[in-house]
Formats: C-alpha cells, structure tokens, sequence
C-alpha cells in the first residue's frame, strides 16, 4: 500500500481517476438516474388508489389468516401507507442523487486543486469516489466490485477497509427508500413491518458491503 507521504500514480493529477471528464460522466449518470427514479416516484403517487390497497389485503386475507396479526381492514391501512410512503421515497431519492451529484463536481474541482498542487486529496476521497462511481453505475450488476475496486486501487492505508466505506456509501440513496418504508410501516402502527424494513437494509447493506469489499480486495492485490 502507498504511504501518505507516496506521490505514486494514485494521486497523479493526469490520472483517469482525476479527469474532469469522469465528473462529467457521474454527475450526468447521477443526474438521469434521479430524474428517471424521481419520475417513477410521481407517477406512482398519483396512480395509488384506495381500492388496490383493499383488493392486495382482501386477496391476502383470502389465502392466509390475519397475516402479520392483521386484521384485513389493518393490513390495507399498511400496505397503503407503504406504497405512498415507498412512492415518496423514491422521488426523495431522486431529489438526493440530483443534489449529491452536483455537490459531488464541486468537491472534486476542490480534489483536483489539491492534487494539482502536490497534495494528497482527503482521506475520505478514495471510498467516496468509489461509492459514488458504484451509484451513478448501479444498473450494472455487481457495480459495488468496481466501486470497492477503485477505492482500494487509490487507498492510502487499507484497501479493503475503504473498498468496504464504498460499499456503504453506495447505498445511501437506497437508505432514503427504506427509512420512508419504515416510517410509513409506523405511521400505520405496524411496528412488525417497521422491524422487517429494517432487518431489509440491514442484508442490503451488508450485501453491498461484501461486494465492494471483494473489490477493495482485488485491487489491494493487484497494485
């Protein structure tokens, strides 16, 4: 692994890695993902009705007795506030891709600037860049190997330690969707819901995790 005083190709201002170019590139995937998931929240919110809510629970209650401890009238209540919590959601997440990746092409002119001048960029870059290259690539299966394999490639202490970071960060906008789950199970006053919500991030995370730390991985052992 690099040192923190190393000037290897990992802090090389001519680098891919450091290219306007490739802001460019996350900021517009970033940008279209969130209009697109944005969009899909919207329209979702004004197509939801009452009546699918009863027909989902009347079916459910049809094939299994009070699921959940539900009574049918209860488990309606639920998955109704899940779909307009779930659709509120996803346009929150819209909204959180189209900000973060603006915010993002400012901290990397800043980055860039410091490289320029000989500097080693923060020591959060290296997991923040592979997060951020993971989500603006999520329709690619297994992006988080590519994003831990970037932030272990530019690591400066443990590359399967910010190959892991990468896999957290990757998740974020995904975090936003299922704590509007969560909050939409509670509202309904099932808090059984809320606690399956939760135990769902926390595979999802540790999904993510595992995967961009495999990359981390790789790279540590590639450099």
């Amino acid at each position: 692994m690099p040192s923190p005083t190393d000037t290897s190709h990992d802090t090389d201002a001519s680098s891919l890695l450091y290219d306007k170019l490739l802001d460019y590139l996350l900021v517009a995937l970033l940008v279209v993902e969130g209009i697109v998931v944005g969009w899909l929240g919207v329209t979702a919110l004004t197509e939801i009705h009452r009546s699918f809510a009863d027909e989902i629970a009347r079916d459910v209650v049809a094939n299994s007795e009070r699921p959940l401890g539900l009574s049918e009238q209860a488990l309606a209540d639920a998955i109704y506030s899940l779909a307009v919590w779930g659709s509120g959601g996803l346009v929150a997440v819209g909204v959180v891709l189209i900000v973060g990746g603006l915010w993002f092409y400012r901290y990397r002119s800043g980055v860039r600037e410091r490289v320029a001048d000989g500097r080693r960029p923060p020591r959060w870059h290296a997991p923040l860049l592979g997060g951020v290259l993971a989500t603006a690539l999520a329709f690619v299966p297994f992006a988080q190997v590519g994003g831990g394999a970037v932030a272990g490639y530019l690591s400066d202490r443990s590359s399967i330690v910010d190959g892991v970071l990468a896999g957290v960060v990757f998740g974020a906008p995904a975090y936003v969707l299922w704590g509007a789950l969560a909050v939409g199970a509670l509202v309904t006053g099932t808090p059984t819901l809320a606690v399956f919500v939760v135990f769902a991030v926390l595979v999802y995370v540790a999904v993510d995790v595992v995967f961009a730390a495999i990359g981390g991985l790789l790279a540590g052992l590639l450099t």
